[in-house]
């Protein structure tokens, strides 16, 4: 009888080895699960971000290649301007920070030219404007600045 109580001891221990390893694998399964749902969640919103933006564009076509010098003349164009280059910086913010897909980059650095007159006037103006991006985008507007503004 004390064999059998031995081999089944032994069987408990096991199994319960089995149970504790298995728990842990569940568990890092479950948190590798919340990671991808928050990243996913990330994507769904830099787009949406961006969408919105887009729809910005739509609206205000002359803000997509803008004549700064007529904006700057009207008030309330300079400041619906200055709102749509502040939704065109932080969809691209959001979508470099979730993604960092090359393409992201290359789309901001072909749009952010047409906007340097506005970035330059706001570095001098306003250095607190660009305080809202993340330092990648900030790093990428010094770089597309730089020697531009007077």
């Amino acid at each position: 009888m004390a064999d059998k109580t031995k081999w089944w001891q032994a069987l408990g221990n096991a199994a319960q080895i089995i149970a504790a390893v298995g728990s842990v694998g569940a568990l890092t399964f479950v948190a590798w699960q919340v990671t991808q749902i928050e990243t996913e969640s990330r994507k769904a919103n830099a787009r949406q971000v961006y969408l919105a933006y887009s729809a910005a564009g739509m609206k205000y076509p002359e803000y997509l290649r803008p004549n700064f010098a007529a904006i700057r003349q009207d008030p309330v164009k300079f400041e619906q301007y200055k709102w749509y280059a502040t939704q065109m910086i932080l969809a691209y913010d959001e979508m470099i920070a979730v993604a960092n897909d090359p393409v992201w980059i290359k789309g901001f650095d072909y749009e952010l030219p047409d906007h340097v007159a506005l970035l330059c006037e706001l570095k001098s103006s306003e250095p607190r404007f660009f305080t809202q991006f993340e330092d990648k985008t900030n790093a990428m507007i010094d770089t597309a600045l730089k020697g531009k503004c007077g």
